[in-house]
Parts: structure tokens; sequence; C-alpha cells
């Protein structure tokens, strides 16, 4: 018997403000979803005390991730930018070639994020072309504190170390519009009724379930994993992965 705990968070920006968080754990004896406390919209009062267990405080101060034998906590903001745009900003030279859309824009856009845009028709936002960009730095500077301080690591950045507390990338827009529907009709058929659809707490609840499909690897939602990196894995260890649900173990290798 193992107990899982997956924890949401919607990032807002480096002022404080629009801040989703939410918790959910899955005991793999008895197969039960509990939610901790009810997701909520809050606001990050004190960056130096902004951590997962603060977090979980937040929802319910009784409950310690101490106690889960596996943590994941899903983020709501690129926690990488694009190759080229890191060549770039480091002064190295680059081409200024026109691209033949957008989303082909070598620094705007990372290779998990035209990924989604080829296989789902959505585009994600830009963190370094967008106001993406406010959020992303601030979701990237705690997840690195977090596995320097905390004990945490973050896929697939530093996937060659699994470990019991795991930070992953996710993408809740594009659940809320998810093909095939049945896995996002689950996976939405479990956030609590009382929770507004067009709220941070929402998509920090739809985050808190993905980071719990990840500890469960197929346990908690049967035979549904999140997708692990089919680009070229030197690149997603480099630029990070968006992780999503598919309906069984595909070949890591492919798309």
């Amino acid at each position: 018997m193992a107990i899982l705990l997956g924890i949401g968070w919607d990032v807002g920006g480096w002022m404080g403000t629009k801040q989703g968080i939410a918790a959910c754990t899955f005991n793999t004896q008895s197969k039960e979803l509990q939610w901790i406390g009810k997701p909520k919209n809050t606001k990050i009062i004190d960056h130096t005390l902004w951590t997962p267990q603060n977090i979980i405080h937040q929802l319910d101060h009784s409950v310690s991730i101490e106690d889960f034998d596996t943590t994941v906590l899903g983020i709501d903001a690129s926690l990488g930018f694009p190759l080229e745009y890191k060549k770039l900003v480091n002064n190295e030279r680059t081409s200024v070639e026109k691209p033949s859309k957008e989303i082909f824009n070598p620094y705007a856009y990372r290779e998990t994020e035209r990924h989604v845009y080829e296989r789902f028709g959505k585009k994600p936002l830009s963190a370094p072309f967008d106001k993406l960009g406010n959020n992303a730095t601030l979701a990237i500077t705690y997840a690195m504190n977090w596995y320097h301080e905390q004990s945490f690591v973050i896929h697939p950045q530093q996937r060659w170390t699994r470990g019991d507390k795991v930070i992953i990338e996710v993408y809740p827009a594009l659940i809320k519009s998810f093909k095939p529907s049945d896995i996002k009709n689950k996976i939405l058929s479990l956030i609590p009724d009382n929770i507004p659809i067009h709220t941070d707490a929402y998509d920090a609840a739809i985050c808190a379930l993905l980071a719990l499909l990840y500890a469960g690897n197929g346990e908690v939602l049967k035979n549904i994993f999140l997708k692990e990196p089919c680009i070229k894995l030197e690149t997603a260890t480099q630029e990070g992965w968006i992780y999503y649900p598919v309906v069984k173990v595909e070949d890591h290798d492919t798309c």
C-alpha cells in the first residue's frame, strides 16, 4: 500500500496575486481519492515562506508532506525556455530567418509547445514573448529552490533521479478542451462541484489531479498515464516538457 499526494499550483506573477492551489491524495490499496481541504485562490504574502508544505498548510494545517510515500507537484507555468532564446540572451550568434508560422519561432516556443500545437491544435503561451514570462520565471525560481532545499527533483530535466518528491509542468487549459474527451471527462469529474470553472482554484485542481496521475502511474484512473517526452530527450531535459494524459503507456520515442 502507498499513499500518494498530488499538489497543484496555478501560477500567478511575482507580485504574488492570483495564485491557485489544490491538493489531493490516493490510497493504492483502497483506491480512494480524497481532496485536502478545498482548492482555493490565494496570494503569496511572503516569498520566503512559499513552499510545498506551506501550500498544503493553506488547505489543511494538520497535513504534512512527510506523511506520504510519493508527492508530485504539478505546476501550470513553463519550467524552461527555448534553447535558441537562451543562446540569444547569452550573446551567441543565432538565426535571423523568418519562421513560416509564429509557433515555429525558435526564440518564442519550445519543442514541447510545438508538439502540443501539432498534436492537439492548441498553442500555449510563449514564456519569452508573452506575459507568461512573469509566471515562468517565478515558477522556475521556486522549482530550483525546492530542488536544492526541499529534496524535490524536476522532470524531465532531472529524470535520471526518480525520487519520491517530483515537480512536473502541466497545462490545465489543454485538459479543458482535451481529445479524447473521455479522458477529459474522467479528470474533470473528480473536481469538487463547488469549485467555479473559470477560477485559478479550478485550474490548480486540474494540476493536482495530473500530478496525482503521474504519481500513480496508471492506478489513479485505470490505464491513464502522463506522456513522457517524445521529442529529442536532450532537448526535453534542457527546455522542459508539458506532461499530458494518454490512455496507455506509449513508446517514449514516438509521438
